[in-house]
């Protein structure tokens, strides 16, 4: 694996730090003063998921781990494994559930497009899109003069999940939500 250093490394990328693999999720410099620039990282582990924030030197060399991203479509899950399909050859990859971040599961919609990441031919994890369309089954009616924006109510989602959402959401729409935090995006269609 190449060493290059912290400056050339790009958000995106994974590298070794403390022997275990890291993607750098977020870089930015700061300089104080008359004091040295540095660089204020934040690195997602690859398996575990945890974010830390970590200072590094632009001369710091840092081992870049090479990682293979490649488009599925999810298929279903099948107990403690995730069953995805190559969607030109149809080839099915079985992943073990442990590499999606468990509040995500609710949001593994069939037939999502996904990525996953690989080091040579081994799965390390599984980036979900940031948003995700998916079908309201049930909602309560909003109260009478429930039109403020700001009331919300709690809905369950195709896959089960409860998430929150504006009062006007009934049973049946379409809806946006962020993966990564159920957060409501608006609903498809507007």
């Amino acid at each position: 694996m190449p060493n290059m250093k912290m400056r050339d490394v790009k958000v995106g990328e994974a590298i070794m730090y403390n022997g275990e693999i890291w993607v750098i999720f977020d870089r930015h410099e700061q300089t104080r003063g008359n004091l040295r620039t540095y660089w204020q990282i934040k690195l997602k582990h690859l398996e575990r998921g945890n974010v830390v924030e970590q200072r590094f030197s632009p001369e710091d060399n840092v081992e870049k781990v090479i990682l293979n991203r490649q488009e599925y479509d999810y298929s279903y899950r099948d107990g403690e494994m995730f069953v995805f399909s190559d969607p030109k050859t149809y080839e099915q990859t079985y992943v073990n559930v442990n590499l999606v971040p468990e509040a995500q599961h609710g949001f593994m919609v069939p037939n999502t497009k996904v990525s996953l990441l690989k080091i040579e031919e081994k799965v390390v994890q599984v980036e979900l899109p940031q948003i995700v369309e998916v079908d309201v089954t049930d909602a309560p009616e909003g109260a009478r003069g429930d039109t403020a924006t700001s009331v919300t109510k709690l809905a369950t989602i195709e896959t089960g999940v409860q998430v929150r959402v504006p009062g006007h959401i009934r049973k049946g729409d379409r809806i946006k939500l962020r993966t990564e935090d159920g957060e409501f995006r608006g609903r498809v269609g507007q």
